[in-house]
């Protein structure tokens, strides 16, 4: 960090006093008018409230007497590109969150998840100009999110995955019964029902959320939902506005980030699960996952494997050259499957399988997580 500031040489006076010394040292800036940057802190994260625009930010450095100031904010400590604001006599810049977003990106048109910016306060007193910049890490935060179709509220867990990309993904299982749009699913979302050790808790029941078969989760036919995992885009289906289901390559880098080994440990909700393997249930991530166990088809009325297993569909139909969990590799596509992460009860590991999808004898209904779309 540059910082125009300046020390004296302290002295040392050291006076006798009967059989012991006592040294005092004194320090004193020869500029007592440098620039001092004050919040936010050198690396320091400024988190912007996605869903709350109008919430502010302040950035604050300390104020000298008869001196104006100008900040600028720019991808390096140079400056060569920065947006500059005129500020006056005064000691804080002020931004909404919805402002400040704008401002980042204007400097950045790519900027969606955390990434490092610098900050730089200029110092005019009575002519004499001074500067000093420190650098800023800012993250569009989102904690909570509210589905505009019924109201329901879903926290949110957020990690700035290995590749550094941000990820935002609901820490509760999607309780909603029909589309965005208002159009209704083919087979009705099913609540959990069965005779597992939970299943007379209501707590765990909304837990759990809702079940969907993956033709109702994506809204999509398989090959449409093979386009689109090919070509790399979303596929919103039965999530809210502005989040999708997660694809087999985003559940891939979030298991890479907690550990494939022993990351489900890291997303389970101890309350929710006997733990027969004895493992150290964390739930470090905040996802707070339930035992869910699953419909094995759209006509069943009670849950297989309520104590055991918790399944989440991912938009991704099982294609040729895909490996999956416990050994498992695809020969070829199979248009009667789909991607799917599982967590096991006597089990540490996070798996992606692959389930049958066919109407009338096996279509696994699995609850849903839904990351949210770039900011």
């Amino acid at each position: 960090m540059k910082t125009s500031v300046s020390i004296s040489r302290f002295s040392a006076i050291c006076i006798l006093l009967t059989a012991s010394a006592a040294c005092t040292q004194k320090i004193e800036y020869v500029t007592p008018d440098w620039v001092r940057l004050i919040f936010p802190e050198e690396n320091g994260t400024v988190a912007i409230d996605f869903f709350q625009p109008d919430e502010t930010q302040v950035f604050r450095w300390e104020q000298r007497e008869n001196a104006t100031y100008k900040v600028s904010f720019d991808l390096n400590m140079h400056f060569e590109n920065a947006r500059t604001f005129d500020v006056g006599a005064i000691d804080s810049l002020v931004f909404t969150n919805s402002d400040l977003l704008e401002m980042l990106r204007d400097i950045d048109p790519d900027f969606s998840g955390s990434r490092r910016f610098f900050w730089k306060v200029e110092q005019n007193m009575d002519g004499n100009i001074r500067s000093s910049w420190r650098y800023f890490n800012a993250m569009p935060l989102v904690e909570s999110f509210t589905d505009s179709r019924d109201g329901e509220v879903y926290g949110a867990c957020q990690f700035v995955l290995d590749d550094g990309t941000l990820m935002t993904i609901m820490s509760e299982n999607l309780r909603a019964t029909e589309y965005s749009d208002g159009e209704q699913l083919t087979y009705p979302a099913k609540e959990a029902v069965g005779d597992g050790t939970f299943c007379d808790d209501p707590l765990w029941v909304r837990s759990t959320g809702r079940y969907y078969t993956w033709a109702d989760a994506t809204r999509l036919t398989w090959t449409e939902a093979k386009a689109a995992y090919e070509s790399n885009e979303p596929v919103q289906g039965i999530c809210p506005d502005g989040w999708h289901l997660p694809s087999m390559d985003e559940i891939l880098s979030l298991r890479e980030y907690l550990g494939a080994d022993l990351g489900a440990n890291a997303m389970k909700n101890a309350s929710w699960w006997l733990n027969s393997g004895n493992n150290e249930i964390t739930n470090s991530s905040g996802l707070s996952i339930p035992v869910t166990g699953f419909y094995w088809h759209e006509g069943l009325e009670t849950l297989t494997d309520p104590d055991f297993v918790a399944c989440y569909w991912t938009s991704t139909p099982r294609l040729a050259g895909m490996v999956f969990s416990y050994g498992d590799t695809a020969a070829e596509d199979d248009p009667t499957k789909a991607v799917l992460m599982s967590l096991y009860d006597d089990a540490a590991t996070i798996n992606i399988q692959s389930y049958s999808v066919v109407p009338g004898t096996e279509n696994r209904m699995t609850p849903v997580r839904c990351i949210m779309d770039p900011m």
